[in-house]
């Protein structure tokens, strides 16, 4: 069964994106086809990092996103956690990324 994708996730990947496009012909979902051509409308070889895979970050969850993200990779005790801007960090990081809309909701991406 394929995993229905909705704009109230705060994450989601392109390739359950287009599996549920590929095997769901018979009853089209145009919100996430929507997605599929903003993004190719972005890259000349746009499916291929689709298939690849990229993930969808929910304008609302980003921050919280970039804070799992900063913790992964660096080591930081956890007393010193509270003097870390994370929204400025979240912000600085937000300029590599680009967005679409998907249903009336903002996702950011990184190819």
């Amino acid at each position: 069964m394929d995993k229905e994708i909705h704009n109230d996730e705060d994450v989601f990947d392109s390739r359950d994106v287009l599996d549920y496009i590929k095997n769901n012909k018979d009853d089209r979902d145009f919100a996430l086809e929507s997605i599929v051509k903003q993004f190719c409308d972005n890259y000349d070889d746009g499916i291929k990092h689709l298939e690849f895979g990229v993930t969808f970050i929910r304008d609302s969850y980003f921050e919280d996103y970039m804070w799992d993200y900063f913790l992964q990779f660096n080591q930081v005790d956890e007393a010193l956690q509270a003097y870390i801007d994370i929204e400025a960090f979240a912000r600085d990081q937000q300029y590599d990324y680009e967005s679409v809309n998907f249903d009336g909701v903002t996702y950011w991406y990184r190819v």
